[in-house]
């Protein structure tokens, strides 16, 4: 089996998550291979082989980025493909939402299920227990790929509370998160004494965001994923409702190659 997962991680759970995917498939004769969704356009998939696609939860949905470039897919010609997301605590169904999506462009879902991950916004906890929680949500990850080997993948059903948390999120991911306010709100801002203006910020946003002059200055493209925040070696970015911050990895460089 030939498996090509496409991901979209902001601090590094869901990138984290998808290459522990990929060890399990390599470890079970498949050949799996790990690409970056802002490194790809949705019409240069590999329709060939069984596609996995993974993405962060945000706001019990996910970032606009990844709505387009789901909305962007070819048509599947019945390729299979399964999902995966990570959320600090849950997606409220979104999932199975996505997977619907999916169906309606001629896809066949063979998984689509959530997985628990450390908080990278509210309630970060100390590294051992983010340690923990990962080393637990392995466990699982690992049955749900042996799961998709064997023709027994899980895949999420959603209900009436998930069809009604997904409509309201999506309103919120779509809609609000992109008014002046919540740019206002949300928008980063440079601590001067700290930045060193080494330019990584720019270099790892998804969408281009961030341009270096003296000093880093960010546009209105932001989808608040947190990676510049996190990965910021000075630690020197901030607004006005973020208190503490989580990585995933220890080095950015995770986000520099395609792969």
């Amino acid at each position: 089996m030939a498996v090509s997962i496409y991901v979209f991680s902001g601090t590094g759970n869901t990138l984290m998550v998808a290459n522990k995917i990929a060890e399990v498939f390599n470890k079970n004769s498949c050949i799996a291979s790990v690409d970056k969704m802002e490194h790809v356009q949705p019409r240069d998939i590999k329709l060939g082989t069984t596609v996995g696609i993974g993405f962060t939860t945000a706001f019990w949905n996910t970032y606009p980025f990844v709505r387009n470039w789901i909305d962007n897919l070819p048509d599947g010609n019945k390729t299979k493909v399964f999902l995966f997301t990570t959320m600090g605590d849950s997606s409220c169904g979104m999932i199975a939402h996505i997977a619907k999506i999916l169906e309606n462009k001629n896809y066949k879902v063979i998984g689509a299920k959530g997985f628990i991950m450390p908080n990278n916004f509210l309630l970060v906890r100390s590294d051992k227990a983010n340690k923990k929680r990962i080393e637990k949500t392995f466990v699982k990850v690992e049955e749900y790929v042996k799961g998709i080997i064997n023709s027994k993948g899980y895949v999420r059903k959603n209900n009436f509370f998930s069809s009604v948390s997904f409509f309201i999120s999506s309103f919120i991911t779509t809609k609000l998160w992109n008014t002046k306010l919540a740019k206002k709100i949300m928008k980063f801002k440079t601590d001067k004494t700290k930045c060193n203006a080494c330019g990584m910020c720019a270099e790892i946003c998804p969408l281009g965001n961030i341009n270096i002059k003296e000093f880093p200055e960010f546009g209105n493209k932001c989808i608040f994923c947190l990676r510049c925040v996190s990965y910021c070696p000075q630690q020197a970015m901030s607004n006005k409702i973020l208190l503490r911050t989580y990585r995933a990895f220890s080095s950015s460089s995770v986000f520099l190659s395609n792969k």
